[in-house]
């Protein structure tokens, strides 16, 4: 019976070893894992650092591409952003009946005041229009001839700041123009529908632009790491013959696309708030020439983050294309 325990305990102790064994070969393994990785991204920095002319220029290519895009971004994200003054611009001028007496177009006035979709309103006395037509135009002995005033009275409506496309204001203008006394309405928006069109025109060319730039920065990396591939053809050779797996082979090309992509972002975000520095001065003196106080701002961090991590993603992209498509071609003889 004591025989027959003991060979019981000597039976659980292998099973116990051997499941501490698989514990510990799982950490041995992710441990294994991440050493490589850590080892081969210290190398591949160091290769770089190594020769500083030729991976500054590999950056810089690649920082200049990204900075045309990232300018024009900004330039569209300030216009959207910018507080439009609408006063003096985009009202609408209400022409009143000829027969409709001041009383009443001063009624009228004060009734579109109230509607929802208007800020103000403002009546012009069609003697007063007639008198500071006179003394603009310098045609008092012109005006002295007519028979009776042909101008009739006005209302100028301000609409409110919550109708912010021009489509909006017209069907405005078009439902006041179904008022009673009403004869006709005029808006003046046509720089309103210029600057929308050209608004539109560059999102469109932004997106062009920043897919072109895109693809060329996938192929400048793409040609670096193929010349990269080139120079270490026999060392995979020797990789693969040895039994190098393809994601160990790649790793240092994909590490190296890696780092082109995030020192190209860089300098691109560099670059951009020079650029920005330089253009802020005259555009604050334009703006000043208006009576306003725009100004361009630059990137902010999720902006500056976003162009990091864009860059570095295209960096990996180009990378892996160019190891994928060169490193089937090379096979240990």
């Amino acid at each position: 019976m004591a025989d027959k325990k003991k060979k019981q305990k000597d039976l659980k102790k292998p099973k116990s070893s051997s499941g501490a064994a698989k514990v510990s070969g799982k950490n041995s393994s992710l441990q294994s894992y991440i050493n490589n990785h850590l080892k081969v991204s210290k190398l591949s920095f160091k290769e770089q650092t190594d020769r500083p002319f030729s991976t500054l220029l590999t950056c810089s290519v690649i920082g200049i591409a990204l900075v045309l895009p990232t300018l024009l971004l900004i330039l569209l994200t300030n216009v959207s952003a910018a507080n439009i003054d609408w006063e003096g611009s985009a009202k609408i001028t209400l022409f009143l009946d000829q027969n409709t007496t001041a009383l009443e177009a001063g009624t009228l006035s004060q009734s579109i005041a109230k509607h929802n979709s208007v800020a103000n309103t403002a009546f012009i006395d069609k003697d007063r229009a007639l008198e500071e037509f006179r003394s603009q135009f310098e045609l008092g002995d012109v005006v002295q001839f007519l028979d009776r005033n042909p101008l009739p009275h006005a209302i100028i409506v301000t609409p409110a700041d919550t109708l912010e496309e021009v489509r909006q204001i017209e069907l405005l203008m078009e439902e006041l123009e179904t008022l009673e006394l009403v004869e006709s309405g005029l808006l003046d928006a046509l720089w309103v529908q210029r600057l929308q069109s050209i608004t539109s025109f560059l999102e469109k060319a932004v997106l062009l632009i920043a897919l072109m730039l895109a693809i060329a920065v996938l192929l400048i990396l793409g040609n670096t790491i193929r010349l990269a591939i080139e120079n270490r053809k026999e060392e995979i050779a020797v990789l693969k013959l040895v039994g190098g797996t393809t994601p160990f082979v790649c790793r240092p090309f994909l590490y190296m696309g890696v780092l082109y992509g995030l020192g190209g972002s860089v300098i691109a975000t560099v670059l951009t708030a020079i650029i920005i520095a330089i253009l802020n001065t005259p555009i604050e003196e334009l703006a000043r020439s208006y009576q306003s106080t725009f100004e361009l701002s630059g990137l902010d961090f999720e902006s500056t983050l976003l162009l990091i991590l864009f860059g570095t993603g295209l960096g990996w992209l180009g990378a892996w294309l160019a190891v994928r498509r060169h490193l089937d071609e090379i096979e240990p003889t």
